[in-house]
């Protein structure tokens, strides 16, 4: 891994290449970025929270964090025009297409697929997926855990029809799930693990292996990526969390610690998390197996009846930014 400190530099010159290009002197360059303020999406688990602990927030441009829950609110704000920058799931770009919302995919986060699935209350009898039929199961809408609960189902010859799925916004399903409201619950990474030790859950499901790449996207405004200084911006800001993740990997237990204090939660969770994750997170570009993943997912929404069409998805994405 780079040292912070070179990646700096490298930065630095590969902004300025972009400006070089743009027709700026040399002497403009930097004056100029540095009156940019690059606007990006953050949450708790965004690569964002880590780049001061990796010695990677001395940008040459201002970052204003736009602090949302996700989801659809991320697409609301680029529909605003309020967003440059965001992490976010294989979900959010059919909808994206569906409400003409402007976005570009720039890159791919390879994530993981374990610690995601179905957890049952103590006293629940069921042991397999299948035992849920007729159940109780909550999910939260339109995020990545009510598209597990819809490829489970199919991967075990059901439906919706076939469960009584209940959707809630995390806290409450939580709150259902701790009161025996609901006899299941589709969780994932850090929510998953704390309903396992706190709440009392039971993993019948644990990984989403073979009905989830676990890639995440790296997206971008258009308009953004249409200025020169702020493409330029977008490039070394892709490269800092790109290499802010290469230290996460080296450093689980930095990472740990910092996540602990961010959600006021047990470091030895997150240390879990790192431990048992199907693979390292990464930032890559572009490449034909997450095109088709993406392509696949939106496909499936499709089928599922929760997009009005099979979108192609090849036109969002846009290489050469990392």
């Amino acid at each position: 891994m780079p040292a912070p400190s070179s990646f700096s530099r490298r930065g630095l010159l590969s902004s300025a290449g972009a400006l070089a290009l743009a027709g700026c002197r040399p002497s403009a360059k930097a004056q100029r970025l540095s009156d940019v303020t690059l606007r990006v999406w953050r949450y708790k688990n965004t690569a964002g929270n880590f780049m001061a602990a990796a010695g990677l927030a001395d940008m040459p441009y201002k970052v204003r964090y736009v602090d949302l829950p996700g989801g659809s609110l991320v697409l609301n704000a680029y529909a605003a025009g309020e967003l440059d920058y965001s992490y976010m799931s294989e979900i959010p770009p059919a909808f994206a297409i569906q409400s003409g919302t402007p976005i570009k995919l720039i890159a791919t986060h390879q994530g993981d697929v374990n610690n995601s699935g179905v957890l049952v209350g103590k006293s629940s009898p069921a042991r397999r997926f299948e035992d849920l039929r007729g159940r109780t199961i909550a999910y939260t809408p339109n995020t990545n855990n009510y598209y597990y609960l819809l490829k489970l189902l199919e991967a075990h010859g059901m439906t919706l029809k076939d469960v009584k799925a209940v959707g809630l916004p995390v806290s409450d399903a939580n709150a259902a799930f701790t009161r025996g409201h609901v006899e299941a619950t589709v969780a994932s990474g850090i929510s998953a693990l704390l309903t396992e030790k706190l709440l009392g859950g039971r993993w019948i499901i644990s990984n989403v292996k073979g009905i989830y790449s676990g890639n995440f996207c790296i997206s971008a405004h258009p308009d953004a990526l249409g200025d020169p200084l702020k493409r330029a911006a977008i490039r070394d800001y892709l490269r800092r969390e790109q290499t802010t993740w290469q230290w996460i990997g080296h450093n689980p237990a930095r990472w740990a610690a910092l996540s602990g204090q961010l959600s006021d939660q047990s470091p030895a969770l997150f240390e879990r998390l790192a431990r048992e994750a199907s693979r390292p997170a990464l930032i890559v570009p572009p490449a034909a197996d997450a095109i088709a993943s993406l392509q696949q997912v939106t496909s499936d929404l499709f089928a599922f009846g929760l997009v009005r069409g099979e979108y192609d998805m090849s036109g969002l994405w846009e290489a050469g930014l990392i």
